[in-house]
């Protein structure tokens, strides 16, 4: 079951990624990667929620946490985006944005994730 959780959430996160970043191009019409950002910050707190709903809390099952956290958020964040983003803006002298990018993304998405955390244990 937790084979089928993992495909299934995988597959939704997959095409949640992309809508949103068709939608955020659309919106942020810039160079800045803003798609890539806000889909790993909002990951980063979407796993700490889950993993407290999961494993502390005993809400979610170990399959549907496994969907969720391996499939859904597996799909739907995006490291390898994020690298090459960062590698773009050096490479087009876009030196305080990348830097800014590369030091932002793990920076904040460390609070996301607590923020997640904490929000979490107090439901």
């Amino acid at each position: 079951m937790t084979l089928l959780y993992v495909g299934i959430f995988g597959l939704l996160g997959v095409f949640s990624r992309y809508f949103i970043g068709i939608i955020f191009k659309k919106i942020f019409n810039t160079s800045f990667p803003y798609d890539t950002f806000i889909i790993n910050i909002l990951g980063a707190f979407l796993i700490g929620i889950v993993f407290v709903l999961g494993s502390e809390k005993n809400q979610i099952s170990p399959e549907l946490r496994a969907g969720i956290m391996i499939g859904f958020l597996g799909g739907f964040t995006t490291f390898s985006s994020y690298c090459l983003d960062a590698i773009k803006m050096f490479e087009n002298l876009k030196y305080i944005q990348g830097f800014l990018y590369i030091s932002l993304s793990p920076i904040i998405g460390t609070f996301a994730a607590i923020l997640g955390i904490l929000i979490a244990r107090k439901i």
